[in-house]
């Protein structure tokens, strides 16, 4: 089990009362252990004794009715299964759309924004890399920041065999209340097989997050950026009354020989951090102007001969236009792809 969930049931509970005896633990023991460490230490029995005497003896205990109960025992279990589980008062989940761009970056590397997973953004993939092989452009930045999260595991698996060998087995959609496992395997050859570097952070989610893992397994790419989501799921929406739903995580997306990407995510190989206000001035700016002008830093205006005989100060112009915000995440998988390549080249 990835998480032992009845100490969570427990803990709403415990907020405002006295801490349970913990199972014996040696004498050295940290005696300031943090409370819900300490429910990892009870067994059941523990848990029910504790919340026995809560209902009965607390000073709040009039409060605490069979619906007072069961409330804080859903609030424990969706604070236990976040990101799996959570209430909402919407009954979809679509997250909007968002455009293909792709451009070659200082003519060397081969730069994808994927957007959205769906048939027409990966025909738009298929043509960008039949540009990339016609100019003979050997290394790639597969940019998952703007893809929204998305269920389609099925399109997940088409992006991903576009870069490894036909008959890979990328990843599996597992069910672990109905015993079942999808494998989705590679059906066709791959289109790009130079070097690859994933852009991802903490907005990748869903299927993206399935690509990310796939493509780091079988492809050998390297993930820049912060840790994902950990959202790789498919989820189930129970209508509850009220407009009230529940949604609920029924299958996880795993790659062989990874780590589980639910729920913890994917941690990145190197991390660069981006505040939230640049990336989203970033990704709209390059929308009309192309993601170059975010990369590159261009030399630093100084003062000349010209400048002076016309009485202006470049300098101070640069200062007064303001400070050109760098995409920095991609910055450094530019230098990734270059050194990978130059390292391979040796070998």
């Amino acid at each position: 089990m990835k998480r032992f969930l009845l100490p969570v049931l427990l803990a709403p509970l415990l907020a405002h009362g006295q801490e349970p005896s913990p199972s014996p633990a040696p004498a050295h023991a940290d005696q300031a252990m943090d409370p819900y460490k300490r429910l990892e230490l009870l067994d059941a029995a523990q848990i029910k004794l504790a919340t026995d005497t809560i209902r009965a003896k607390h000073a709040e205990a009039a409060a605490l009715d069979d619906t007072g109960m069961a409330r804080a025992t859903l609030r424990g279990l969706l604070e236990g299964l976040h990101p799996g589980a959570e209430l909402t008062g919407s009954e979809t989940t679509e997250s909007g759309q968002s455009p293909f761009r792709a451009e070659i970056l200082d003519r060397r590397t081969g730069y994808v924004r994927l957007g959205s997973i769906s048939t027409e953004n990966i025909a738009q993939l298929d043509a960008a890399l039949q540009d990339f092989t016609a100019k003979k452009v050997a290394g790639l930045i597969l940019d998952l920041r703007a893809t929204p999260a998305s269920e389609d595991f099925a399109l997940a698996a088409a992006v991903c065999e576009r870069f490894v060998p036909e008959g890979t087995a990328l990843f599996s959609l597992v069910r672990p209340a109905e015993k079942q496992e999808k494998v989705f395997t590679s059906s066709r050859a791959a289109a790009f097989q130079g070097v690859i570097v994933v852009l991802a952070d903490g907005d990748t989610a869903g299927a993206a997050e399935a690509i990310a893992a796939a493509l780091r397994r079988h492809a050998r790419a390297m993930v820049v950026g912060a840790n994902t989501s950990g959202r790789a799921v498919e989820f189930a929406m129970l209508p509850l009354g009220g407009g009230n739903h529940l949604r609920y995580a029924v299958a996880e997306a795993r790659v062989a020989g990874l780590p589980e990407i639910y729920p913890r995510g994917i941690e990145p190989d190197l991390e660069v951090v981006q505040s939230p206000e640049d990336k989203k001035t970033i990704l709209a700016g390059a929308l009309d102007k192309g993601i170059s002008g975010y990369v590159f830093e261009n030399e630093r205006a100084r003062m000349n001969e010209a400048a002076l005989v016309a009485g202006t100060n470049p300098e101070v112009d640069a200062e007064e236009t303001g400070t050109l915000i760098l995409d920095r995440p991609l910055q450094r998988a530019v230098d990734l792809v270059t050194a990978i390549q130059l390292f391979r080249k040796r070998d």
